[in-house]
């Protein structure tokens, strides 16, 4: 039995470690940018890749080939750029919408903390509604933007003959598949699949 593990949150590690040393008496290996996953990273910092993005490139090309774009719906909300060879190129991170929604009410007086949902309408007749308006079709609409001039650069920058396949994943993905015009699939474990080829890879 081996473990493989990808974490975003270092002060963490040598806990996880040391406790599947006492439980398991296993050494977990972790997947980090020097993980010979068949990932050649063409960013100008490779050892700034967090361990979800690159499960995420990896799980993308081995379900779908290249090229492809995930889009994770998270803490933060990542972009992912996946060449037609399966390099990862990069990508773009913007505010989770529930990040949002906390700090909008942290920096406010009277704002309260709302729920991130599909609101009735676009003009709120409340306080609530205003804010759930905002949170989801402005987050919408930044996501559709992003994307597009993800995809635009990619496919000039190389040479990219199709148009990525966009993989949507993470907590919010379901809540906000249906609102992007270019998604192709919403798979919401594609992170622990890219583990699971992980554990193939480097075990």
């Amino acid at each position: 039995m081996d473990v493989v593990y990808g974490s975003v949150v270092p002060a963490m590690n040598a806990k996880f470690e040391r406790e599947c040393g006492r439980r398991l008496g296993l050494k977990p290996a972790a997947v980090t940018p020097r993980s010979k996953l068949g990932i050649r990273l063409k960013v100008d910092k490779p050892s700034e890749v967090g361990a979800d993005r690159l499960l995420n490139a990896l799980a993308a090309h081995r379900l779908f080939g290249g090229p492809a774009l995930v889009i994770d719906f998270g803490t933060a909300t990542t972009f992912d750029c996946v060449s037609s060879e399966g390099d990862y190129l990069g990508g773009a991170i913007v505010l989770g919408p529930e990040l949002a929604a906390k700090s909008l009410s942290f920096h406010t007086a009277k704002l309260p903390v709302v729920a991130v949902q599909k609101p009735r309408r676009v003009i709120g007749k409340n306080t609530v509604e205003c804010i759930q308006a905002g949170l989801y079709y402005g987050y919408a609409g930044m996501i559709n933007n992003v994307l597009e001039l993800s995809l635009k650069e990619m496919s000039r920058g190389e040479k990219i003959r199709k148009r990525p396949r966009v993989i949507t994943t993470g907590g919010l993905a379901g809540l906000f598949h249906q609102e992007i015009a270019r998604a192709d699939e919403n798979m919401a474990h594609l992170t622990l699949l890219g583990l699971r080829f992980a554990h193939e890879t480097i075990c």
